[in-house]
């Protein structure tokens, strides 16, 4: 039975051949072409999930004239959209001075350095392009009423809030385009008590203060209960805000989560968006909405990076100082700054302070907005809230034609076998693994990085079609039909998966002690025998023992979709002290602003939350805002 192979399409592998059209006003820098050898040149470097490989063309003059950027190991949706806008603008621009497109900062990083070191073979001076930059064009000062920094959902529900409330708004996107991250992962929000769950009928008849509670109980009470009522409560109305908005949405008639199904709370509170689709679309909701503000006289910056607010006598935030494109300075006076730059994972060393672990990956943005809002005296809070959602095999350490990742070896990624941690150690109940929110929370447990322990007798089981319950989250499992242990030992030659033959070699192979592992499989095997676990894992998933060499295992890492907080705000979202006192003038909204989950690294396991609270945060501050200016 063969392997699989990347499908070569541009979206679900990511790879882009794109071609240069030579205008006459084009010219080469002669003493670089002088040193260039013509010919097409190849690299690879470390991406964010797979390595990313480039194939770069360079003319006798000098000239990238065609680049292939190969990031088909990459997050479809993220990684796997930034690869070909990488590439495309280091042609354009003839430039390795490129900026990270939001949310695959690293697989943007990737490209670059991939084309760099290809391009150094060539014996081009890649320094100089790097400093290809447009001359700055004269600074520019500008008065508004309110100004938002950020074009994600939270952002854009603040100008849309504030446009209603008749206030004059200028948005400012460090990027190209609106969305964020938004764009990407969110099906839809949560909603309580809207118009679309009383016209679905009483199953849907959940109530406002049940799910305030709820999240209070989750969250031990160390969240900001006034934030998380303000949220909840304005919830169910949002939806019918955002439809005059132009977004379309309908409610679950099933739950995508299995653990979800005998909890209606956790799943009859989604929201989807009609546009929303696992595949890319050319229109997503968040386009709709900006459309129409647009027409309502939003103004947008894009290009622009917010660098420092800017503050008065009594120390009252009054604008923002920003850098544009060309590197000239805009300075932007206004009544109230609205923050929503989508946190900090982006940021390795804030991650690793908070989080204590390098092993979260890096989704999202750079701080920069957070650091802002502390500089001009903001409380720091919940710095170790986090929208940790579902796992995956690490990247490979070597290049292949095979993405492992996709293949329908994900079987066994979904399903509940045995998970050890790097210590030997088994660690949670694995039905977690049909719950996005708790299998990531449960791997956070153990820093991050766990292990999935098969044996060869449950391969040739799931080559037979016999797999256990398996989680059906983000479009399910790959079901076409394979040899489990071929495409094992791919994953071995990959560097994902450790063999051994005996579990003595195993624990070897892990750098683990042996007893340790020993223990743990038998344990683990008088658990399938006896169909008694101290974990709680169900009769039914108690069935594949480890028990025939040779022995896998699949080395798995935690999936982060951004930081939940660091600035602490009240139930205005104005961002405050440390005594809870406003600092006038500045707003704190979506990923940024701490309070609504308390600093629970564990994201709670209801469907639409994070989406939820940046659509609602963003509305409640730019009614707040645009409210005083009638002050």
């Amino acid at each position: 039975m063969g392997l699989f192979v990347k499908k070569r399409t541009m979206w679900a592998v990511g790879i882009l051949s794109i071609f240069l059209l030579v205008g006459s006003g084009c010219q080469t820098d002669e003493k670089r072409a002088n040193e260039v050898k013509s010919g097409t040149y190849s690299a690879t470097t470390k991406g964010f999930h797979a390595d990313v490989g480039v194939e770069v063309t360079v003319d006798d003059k000098g000239k990238i004239t065609e680049l292939v950027a190969d990031v088909g190991g990459e997050t479809p949706e993220l990684g796997g959209e930034a690869g070909p806008k990488v590439a495309k603008e280091i042609i354009e621009k003839q430039s390795l001075d490129i900026e990270a497109v939001s949310g695959a900062s690293i697989t943007s990083k990737a490209v670059v350095d991939a084309t760099e070191t290809a391009l150094k073979e060539s014996g081009m001076d890649t320094e100089k392009l790097k400093g290809k930059k447009q001359t700055a064009g004269e600074n520019e000062e500008i008065t508004t009423d309110i100004v938002v920094v950020g074009a994600g959902a939270s952002g854009t529900a603040a100008a849309a809030a504030a446009i209603d409330g008749g206030a004059k708004v200028v948005m400012l996107e460090k990027t190209k385009d609106v969305g964020g991250i938004s764009k990407f992962f969110a099906g839809g929000p949560f909603a309580v008590e809207s118009h679309l769950q009383k016209e679905a009928g009483k199953e849907y008849d959940i109530k406002k203060e049940d799910v305030l509670q709820t999240l209070n109980d989750y969250a031990h009470y160390i969240n900001y209960g006034p934030l998380t009522k303000a949220i909840v409560y304005k919830s169910g109305d949002t939806i019918e805000w955002m439809e005059k908005w132009g977004v379309d949405f309908h409610v679950n008639e099933e739950t995508p989560q299995i653990a979800h199904q005998d909890d209606d709370m956790k799943w009859r509170l989604y929201h989807w968006y009609d546009l929303f689709s696992y595949e890319p679309t050319d229109k997503a909701a968040i386009d709709v909405v900006h459309e129409k503000l647009a027409d309502a006289g939003l103004e947008v910056k894009f290009n622009t990076t917010a660098e420092k607010l800017l503050k008065d006598k009594e120390g009252n935030v009054i604008g923002v100082e920003a850098t544009k494109e060309d590197g000239s300075k805009l300075t932007v006076h206004a009544k109230s700054v609205i923050l929503g730059t989508g946190g900090f994972a982006g940021n390795p060393d804030m991650m690793e302070e908070y989080y204590n672990t390098d092993a979260l990956g890096q989704w999202g943005e750079d701080g920069a907005g957070v650091k802002m809002a502390w500089d001009a005296g903001a409380a720091k809070w919940d710095t170790a809230s986090s929208l940790l959602h579902g796992n995956g095999m690490v990247a490979p350490s070597k290049e292949s034609d095979v993405t492992l990742s996709t293949s329908p070896f994900n079987q066994i990624v979904r399903s509940p076998l045995l998970w050890i941690d790097r210590g030997g150690n088994r660690y949670c109940n694995e039905e977690a693994v049909w719950d996005t929110a708790l299998s990531s929370n449960a791997a956070y447990s153990v820093g991050g990085i766990y292990y999935i322990v098969v044996d060869k007798a449950t391969l040739d089981s799931y080559t037979k079609g016999k797999p256990l319950v398996m989680d059906t989250a983000v479009g399910g499992p790959n079901m076409d039909k394979a040899d489990f242990v071929e495409l094992a030992e791919e994953g071995v030659k990959q560097g994902i998966i450790t063999k051994g033959e005996t579990v003595e070699e195993l624990a070897k192979g892990l750098d683990v002690e042996k007893s340790t592992l020993q223990t743990t499989v038998e344990d683990y095997n008088t658990a399938v025998k006896t169909k008694e676990d101290a974990y709680g894992k169900s009769k039914d998933s108690l069935v594949y023992g480890v028990e025939e060499g040779p022995f896998y295992a699949v080395k798995m890492q935690i999936s982060n979709l951004g930081t939940l907080g660091g600035v602490r705000v009240n139930d205005k979202l104005q961002a405050t002290d440390e005594n809870l006192k406003p600092i006038s003038g500045l707003y704190v909204v979506g990923n940024d602003a701490a309070g609504f989950y308390g600093n629970n690294t564990a994201y709670p396991p209801y469907e639409g939350l994070a989406t939820g609270f940046a659509w609602n945060s963003g509305r409640i501050a730019g009614e707040d805002a645009s409210s005083r200016l009638k002050e």
